[in-house]
């Protein structure tokens, strides 16, 4: 869609549902026009009452109409500006509603965020924490797990080998003098 289908009576909207509003406040206004004969003052005037107290329009089309029609009253038929209704302007048009829509739903979203940063702040330090107390379990505990496992083995068997070898020696004295005294 381009640019264009965003206007509506010389004024450009933002949004499709905007320019669809102001395009449904110019088929109206000139339903008025043809059927209100504004160049009487009485009828120019009972219009521009009832318009305002319906709120009829919410775009700068339904606007830029209005306004016709007070500075017609005022300059043309006489009438003070104390003695016309003021026009209300509504900041928010048909496409605002949807931007509400869309911003509760972003700050939902933003919410959800923040929530789930919040959990996994805490994860992050229950993780950093568990990993420095492994570091410090293995710094000052010497017999932690499997570190010194391979001379820890080697000690005991040679440990064992040395008392064999001390024992068979042993036995081969005993053994010695057990011969000796047999033979004599």
């Amino acid at each position: 869609m381009g640019e264009d289908s965003h206007v509506v009576d010389g004024f450009v909207f933002s949004s499709l549902s905007e320019a669809q509003t102001a395009a449904k406040e110019q088929k109206n206004i000139d339903i008025i026009r043809q059927r209100t004969p504004l160049s009487d003052p009485g009828a120019a005037y009972a219009l521009y009452c009832k318009l305002i107290e319906r709120d009829m329009f919410k775009t700068s089309v339904g606007y830029g109409f209005l306004y016709e029609l007070r500075h017609y009253l005022i300059e043309d038929c006489g009438y003070d500006e104390s003695e016309l209704p003021s026009v209300t302007i509504d900041n928010k048009g048909g496409s605002d509603i949807f931007a509400d829509i869309k911003r509760e739903a972003l700050e939902e979203k933003i919410t959800n965020l923040k929530l789930s940063i919040k959990r996994m702040t805490i994860v992050i330090v229950a993780l950093l924490a568990i990993i420095i107390g492994m570091f410090v379990i293995a710094v000052i505990n010497p017999n932690v797990g499997y570190i010194n496992t391979e001379r820890k083995v080697l000690n005991k068997y040679s440990a064992w080998e040395e008392d064999l070898q001390l024992r068979e020696e042993e036995i081969k004295q005993k053994e010695k003098k057990y011969n000796t005294n047999t033979e004599e």
